[in-house]
């Protein structure tokens, strides 16, 4: 607990999550201010808070109530006017979306319409849809529709705060990401689509298990494989190695990289008082921002 408050959380360059991947971009864009002026000053990073249950409640101020939020979630803003008419325009590198999204605040054209964002799962579809709070214009709805095969659609909402620019990403939704009980190492095309990766909920390394996947004729295959089995240096299976071999290339990491970080990540997890700890501070800042937006 200590230690978690007090580490500066480091972004290392080609291992980012949402945080350094809106910073990545926000470097790349800067040169386009010789042709557009004024963009470097429009151009910020916004916080968003997902699966809002209560939008209007949340909405209700002109900023966020620091104690019921996340802030797990960030993207790259871009303040514009068209003829007068007020808008922005959304890049979101952390959740695969290949496009920049442009929300007016009538709604009306430039807005962008529905957006199909990428999964790992071929049965998994997410559509995205983009608007102004009607209530209150400094928060963007984020509306997300999940279908998968043979469920009925889950329809959630995030919802993005794009008055101020965020300056604690990495203090507060970097910091929170260190703790989060699922984690991932994604590979994608510059479209956004997912090409390959790895996924594993944080558990003791006895119970866990790590999925691998990677596009096998233009569909996501999976293999699901024990952590363990990376400890096992003169065991291997060949549908394992091959999916390994996919992810460590889709990641600009080699083989041998992505094995050395499974090993420590199983011996890691081998320790039941560190598993304990994070899984316990993960739960307790669940619960804190849950009571607090319930009182």
């Amino acid at each position: 607990m200590e230690f978690y408050r007090d580490y500066d959380p480091p972004l290392v360059p080609g291992r980012y999550t949402c945080v350094g991947l809106a910073g990545d971009l926000a470097t790349r864009l800067s040169p386009l201010e010789v042709l557009y002026p004024g963009l470097k000053d429009a151009t910020y990073q916004v916080s968003c808070e997902e699966e809002v249950e209560d939008v209007d409640w949340y909405c209700s101020g002109s900023v966020p109530a620091n104690t019921t939020s996340m802030k797990e979630h960030v993207m790259l803003c871009v303040r514009l006017s068209v003829c007068g008419r007020p808008g922005v325009m959304l890049f979101d590198p952390g959740y695969h979306v290949g496009q920049p999204v442009t929300v007016m605040e009538d709604g009306l054209a430039p807005q962008s319409g529905p957006i199909r964002g990428s999964t790992a799962r071929a049965e998994v579809s997410r559509t995205f849809r983009y608007k102004y709070q009607p209530n209150n214009p400094t928060f963007v709805v984020w509306e997300v529709t999940e279908e998968r095969e043979g469920k009925p659609p889950r329809h959630f909402n995030n919802l993005i705060h794009i008055s101020r620019p965020f300056l604690s990403s990495v203090d507060i939704a970097e910091r929170r990401n260190l703790v989060y009980g699922f984690k991932t190492l994604l590979g994608r095309e510059c479209t956004g689509q997912l090409t390959c990766g790895l996924y594993f909920p944080v558990r003791e390394c006895a119970k866990t298990s790590v999925t691998l996947f990677h596009l096998v004729a233009g569909r996501p295959c999976h293999r699901k494989v024990p952590l363990a089995y990376f400890l096992d240096e003169g065991f291997e299976e060949e549908d394992v190695e091959v999916a390994a071999a996919a992810v460590a290339k889709g990641t600009g990491r080699t083989k041998e990289e992505l094995r050395h970080s499974l090993v420590a990540l199983a011996r890691l997890l081998q320790d039941s008082d560190f598993v304990k700890q994070v899984t316990e501070l993960d739960k307790r800042i669940a619960e804190i921002v849950k009571k607090q937006g319930e009182a």
